[in-house]
């Protein structure tokens, strides 16, 4: 019974101290997008914390060195500890992203940051991000979570954008060789545009890819679920929603020469035909040989417009040939090299209803 007693007796002071490094929610900035740009003065920090229920939110900028500086610096002029583990969403400007240094330390620092979720998601603007995190807040007060879901949830359902977290982004860096397409962000007059992509090589700004480009680029990765493509099939403009995307890569060599055959496999549905039963077989086959020409073209025009534009691996096509053959892989040659050419199957498994 003593030694119990003895026991409580030294337990018990645990028990009554707390947490002393507690925060109450109302002491804190919780921070859900955070953009990040290169100016003649160095880094500019720009924070939008969440909205709070003793009033509006709003966006500032620090100046600094550091993300960890200027969170520091933030602090110092408000009564609230900025708070980055409500992160959500992170947006390059343009001017970073062609600093290799400069975006190698931001993106370390969030890499290590413990606070920061591996799952933040990461935009890019040709613009500055200031201006992108601006527009966040005028659309959403609740500046920026709206985003995110987007991300998380619709991106992968509507295939006009590919979701690239923290963690997505530093692996295809690792793998591709400093090369990747980051989702793009647009401020328009009716506030942001979503799609198109920003090419990095060598982890730095190379070009932009329009809305389009994008979008066969996620066909091209057998992610383009969702993508909606129209055509002209007679007088009539058709759609065709893709619902499933299928892909497979055949790598050869022959004469010296490296060959990537690329098979495309389209499964989905169209709306609007005018009248014109695609029941019928002749009409059938007829649409899907157009939209399967249509798609096999843009494909190889986008791979032959990113081939002349850089030599890093933005869609991983020379990363998975060293995992795939790594036999035929040459550490001296790249992407450039390969010879590739798309196949491209459509069917229709769904032709709607006329009610």
């Amino acid at each position: 019974m003593r030694k119990t007693i003895t026991l409580l007796l030294l337990i018990l002071p645990f028990c009554l101290t707390g947490c002393w490094d507690g925060k109450d929610p109302e002491d804190r900035s919780y921070i859900i997008t955070l953009g990040v740009d290169r100016t003649e003065d160095g880094l500019l920090f720009t924070f939008a914390p969440a909205k709070t229920t003793d009033g509006e939110t709003k966006v500032y900028s620090m100046q600094a060195d550091t993300l960890a500086k200027a969170v520091a610096r933030a602090d110092s002029h408000s009564s609230k500890e900025v708070y980055l583990g409500q992160l959500k969403t992170v947006v390059f400007g343009k001017a970073l992203l062609e600093d290799k240094t400069a975006f190698a330390g931001i993106t370390e620092e969030l890499l290590r940051g413990v606070a920061v979720s591996e799952k933040v998601m990461i935009l890019a603007t040709e613009a500055d991000a200031k201006s992108c995190v601006d527009a966040i807040t005028e659309i959403d007060h609740s500046t920026g979570l709206f985003l995110w879901d987007f991300y998380k949830n619709t991106a992968n359902e509507v295939a006009v954008t590919r979701a690239v977290d923290l963690d997505i982004m530093q692996t295809d860096l690792q793998v591709q060789k400093g090369s990747l397409i980051l989702p793009r962000m647009t401020v328009t007059e009716e506030g942001i545009s979503l799609g198109g992509g920003i090419a990095l090589h060598n982890a730095t700004y190379a070009f932009a890819l329009s809305d389009d480009m994008e979008q066969y680029a996620l066909l091209l990765l057998g992610e383009g679920d969702g993508a909606v493509l129209e055509a002209e099939y007679g007088q009539t403009a058709i759609a065709f929603e893709i619902r499933k995307n299928k892909v497979s890569y055949d790598y050869t060599e022959q004469d010296g020469n490296l060959h990537c055959a690329v098979s495309v496999k389209l499964m989905g549905g169209i709306t609007g035909a005018d009248g014109q039963s695609m029941s019928e077989q002749k009409n059938r086959t007829e649409v899907q040989n157009l939209f399967a020409n249509i798609i096999k073209i843009n494909l190889e025009n986008t791979i032959k417009t990113v081939q002349q534009k850089t030599d890093g691996d933005v869609f991983g096509l020379w990363a998975r040939l060293q995992r795939m053959c790594p036999k035929l892989y040459d550490a001296n040659k790249n992407w450039q090299d390969l010879d590739i050419a798309v196949e491209c199957q459509v069917i229709l498994d769904d032709t709607g209803r006329i009610r």
